[in-house]
């Protein structure tokens, strides 16, 4: 049996989103970084809560 490839979308998508970090994370200064790893632990925290 063929999936419909869906797993293979979704790794395809995550592997693009870890490339586009990765050019970003050369350009940008890590002040920036910081400030996302800030706003990525708000944002979980605030899951965690509503969960």
């Amino acid at each position: 049996m063929r999936n419909n490839g869906r797993p293979r979308c979704r790794i395809g998508c995550l592997v693009a989103l870890l490339g586009v970090f990765i050019l970003l994370a050369l350009i940008l200064p890590t002040s920036f970084w910081w400030f996302v790893l800030g706003a990525l632990l708000i944002y979980v925290g605030l899951c965690v809560i509503r969960w």
